[in-house]
Parts: structure tokens; C-alpha cells; sequence
């Protein structure tokens, strides 16, 4: 009785195969951050960014953001204030120093939406808010047809 059995080269070959397949999937996830605009606010202290996060090239692997920070503070994608799917622009009115409103295309999932913002994204500040408001609007395709995109 021989207590050695050769490997099964039926099963080598698919684990093969699923190991291969689980390095190529992880390499194909690469997160990409892509800044859209920026607007100032209308003093010029705090700066408004329209930035799309991508895992990947489909429709549902893009993922809009908005990040308000002090002018003087450097980027963070890591923070946002209000985000959605399946929608590619925006359009960003400052009323005030202290209020703005976004406009979105008709049909994007929201995946974040804060009607208040404590500070900014980025830092917090019971005393410094800024009120958001939101509204959806017909598009094209997810696009608005406009030429400006900060009021």
C-alpha cells in the first residue's frame, strides 16, 4: 500500500486559474480621484471641489463628490460633504459665506448628503456652518448643457 497519491492535476489547475483571477480583479480595482472644478466662496476663504472617484471604467464604478475646505488647506478626497452615483456634474451656487446650494442631475443615487456643514469637510466648527441645499434637475445623459458651473 503506498501512502503517497499524486496531486489531483484536475484541482491544480483551478485553483490556478481562481488565484490568477483574484491578482488580475485586485489590480483592476485602483482608485482614481479626478478634480472636476473648484469654486471659490465669495470672500475667497473656503473653496468648493467637484472631484469623481473611480474604481473602475462602468457607470456605477464612478462615484461623484463635493469637499468644501478653507482656501488655504491642501485636498482631501477622503472627505465629503455630499456624494452620488450615476450622475457626472453638478453645478455650485455660494449664496453667502455661510449658505450654498448644488444643483444635480435627475436619477443619480445621493450617497451623502449633510444640510449642514460644521466648518467644512475638512475641519469642524460648531460656530462656522454653512447651510446646504439641494436640487435635482433634468440633464443630458447625467451632463448639464451650461458653460459655467459656480455662481
Amino acid at each position: 500500500m503506498n501512502a503517497y497519491s499524486p496531486p489531483n492535476v484536475k484541482h491544480s489547475g483551478l485553483l490556478l486559474m481562481l488565484a490568477i483571477l483574484l491578482v488580475l480583479t485586485g489590480c483592476g480595482a485602483k482608485e482614481q480621484t479626478d478634480v472636476m472644478f473648484e469654486c471659490p466662496s465669495p470672500t475667497g476663504a473656503k473653496v468648493a471641489t467637484f472631484y469623481r472617484v473611480s474604481t473602475g471604467e462602468r457607470p456605477g464604478d464612478q462615484e461623484m463628490k463635493l469637499n468644501i475646505r478653507p482656501a488655504d488647506s491642501a485636498f482631501d478626497a477622503g472627505m465629503r460633504s455630499f456624494s452620488f452615483r450615476h450622475g457626472y456634474d453638478a453645478v455650485i451656487h455660494w449664496d453667502s459665506e455661510s449658505a450654498m446650494r448644488i444643483e444635480y442631475p435627475q436619477g443619480s443615487e445621493v450617497t451623502n448628503q449633510e444640510n449642514t456643514v460644521f466648518g467644512t469637510s475638512q475641519t469642524f466648527s460648531s460656530i462656522d456652518t454653512i447651510q446646504m441645499t439641494y436640487k435635482e434637475l433634468p440633464s443630458t445623459h447625467g451632463h448639464f448643457m451650461v458653460e459655467q458651473r459656480c455662481f
